[in-house]
């Protein structure tokens, strides 16, 4: 019977040299709270829910029905480890994503949390490389997306995809894929400060609940407005371009 206990034997030059730069030990020590602020599932749902836009701190109690103060803890210990950020607005109090590295980690770390064990042979799944339709696909989906489902249906390149909570679904045959509009000149994703919007009020929010469809744009999420693309940022909404709504 093999030995499968022996301590290796590899010869010294065997292996490739490699150029590692270890982090320093405030980085490591700070990004070692970062996972563990991660490390609970009510927090990450937070987060996850924070992916959609900006969200008054009254919207995030409402949505998970818990006591104000209960969210309000979650809130800062994710603030604490700069996971969020926060400002005022008169009475209100909103919250969003810290920055671009927090929406990969949490994107990242839900995408791979849903793919299969490789170990288990089974298929892998594929995932959005910006600037193309490949995409994963979508789990535990009840609800087939197409003609008069009943959802609204955006032209998306050379076919047609269908906004459903959040989710851009094309269908697939027996599958449903998670599709995200491209980045292009007709879509950009850059800040457009001057934009003035005359499709809702000056004051008004963007993000859960606020009456526009959400739709994933690049590595982001946008609303949709009257056939345009509004972004939340900062005091403003950018304008990242029109889409075709199908009717």
């Amino acid at each position: 019977m093999k030995n499968t206990s022996a301590k290796p034997e590899c010869q010294h030059g065997e292996h490739p040299a490699r150029r590692f730069r270890p982090a320093d030990a405030q980085a490591l020590d700070e990004a070692s709270r970062l996972f563990r602020a991660l490390g609970d599932p009510a927090r990450l749902r937070l987060l996850e829910y924070l992916l959609q836009g900006e969200c008054c701190v009254t919207e995030l109690v409402e949505a998970f029905g818990e006591k104000f103060s209960t969210v309000s803890q979650r809130l800062r210990l994710l603030r604490s480890e700069r996971l969020i950020v926060r400002r005022r607005d008169g009475t209100h109090l909103y919250y969003a994503l810290a920055d671009q590295h927090v929406t990969d980690l949490i994107q990242n770390a839900l995408a791979h949390a849903t793919e299969p064990d490789k170990g288990s042979g089974a298929a892998p799944v594929h995932h959005h490389a910006q600037g193309s339709h490949e995409m994963s696909h979508h789990h535990k989906h009840d609800h087939n997306a197409g003609k008069d489902c009943g959802h609204t249906a955006v032209k998306h390149g050379d076919h047609v995809d269908y906004l459903h909570d959040g989710h851009l679904h094309h269908p697939a045959g027996a599958q449903v894929e998670e599709h995200a509009l491209d980045v292009s000149a007709t879509n950009p994703s850059g800040c457009t400060p001057a934009h003035a919007c005359g499709a809702h009020a000056g004051d008004h929010v963007h993000g859960a609940s606020c009456g526009h469809e959400a739709v994933p744009h690049g590595d982001h999420v946008d609303y949709l407005v009257n056939g345009h693309l509004h972004h939340p940022h900062g005091n403003h909404c950018d304008d990242h371009g029109p889409v075709e709504v199908v009717k």
